[in-house]
């Protein structure tokens, strides 16, 4: 089950922070190509720190509901500019 929750939602999250990222530098005036770039290559190493946060997490249970909140987060922040009129 652990390597699950590494393998997809750690993924998820590191996705939904890039999202949320991309979301947030295109709501602050840059380009979106840009923003994608940066926040993509950034993205790695966010994968890289959740996935080694959730294999070292004592428990299951809270460390699946944390990553499926950031993942929930960022989906969600991801969206603003399409609500806003920006994408």
């Amino acid at each position: 089950m652990r390597v699950l929750a590494i393998v997809f939602l750690a993924y998820a999250a590191a996705s939904a922070i890039v999202a949320a990222g991309v979301a947030t530098l295109i709501l602050g005036g840059l380009d979106r190509s840009d923003a994608f770039t940066a926040c993509s290559i950034l993205g790695f190493l966010v994968y890289v720190v959740l996935a080694l946060w959730a294999a070292a997490a004592p428990r299951l249970v809270p460390l699946v509901l944390a990553l499926l909140a950031i993942t929930a987060g960022g989906t969600a922040i991801g969206f603003l500019p399409s609500l806003m009129g920006g994408a």
